[in-house]
């Protein structure tokens, strides 16, 4: 599988470098400008109100966050799955960024729900023509993404997901005996 906008790059057990080891990444951008992502299990345990000076007061109190990459780490990327909220801007497979304050607040008056919202600090990103290299050299697996697990605030469980995700692929990969 190729990589593109909406998919997972999971890390292969051999990469050791310790920005992605055991990571999980949704790709929101791939093509010839270079690849930029998210790590989407490795929550943070930090209220949203601690990290977001302007986060709405109903989303304050909630551990929404995560570490997003090793890159640009001071910037925040507000992720969530209302495509039709005020302000937002498409990253694909039914994910939004951002979105006007107040309709975030409004959306969100009860709190977070299923469709997030996610705060990534920092990002992941690639020169061009970098991850492709990175793939071929066994570094990742790329597989489909799954915008529920971007969303989650656990993390997708963190780094159960990793083991998780390594699992079906090795059952995957293993021939079958008839």
């Amino acid at each position: 599988m190729q990589p593109a906008a909406g998919r997972f790059l999971i890390a292969s057990p051999a990469l050791e470098d310790p920005n992605f080891m055991r990571s999980v990444v949704i790709l929101a951008e791939h093509g010839a400008e270079g690849s930029l992502g998210f790590i989407i299990n490795r929550p943070l345990d930090m209220p949203l109100g601690d990290l977001w000076a302007e986060c709405p007061a109903c989303l304050a109190d909630s551990a929404l966050a995560g570490d997003g990459g090793p890159v640009e780490r001071q910037k925040g990327l507000l992720v969530h799955t209302v495509l039709t909220l005020e302000g937002t801007a498409p990253l694909g497979l039914g994910l939004v960024v951002g979105g006007d304050l107040n309709a975030l607040a409004q959306r969100w008056s009860a709190g977070p729900d299923n469709h997030g919202p996610r705060l990534f600090l920092g990002h992941s990103g690639w020169a061009p023509g970098q991850l492709d290299k990175e793939i071929a050299e066994g570094a990742w697996l790329v597989r489909p993404g799954d915008p529920q697990l971007v969303v989650d605030a656990k993390g997708g469980g963190g780094a159960t997901l990793w083991d998780r995700l390594v699992r079906a692929e090795h059952r995957r990969s293993e021939p079958s005996v008839n």
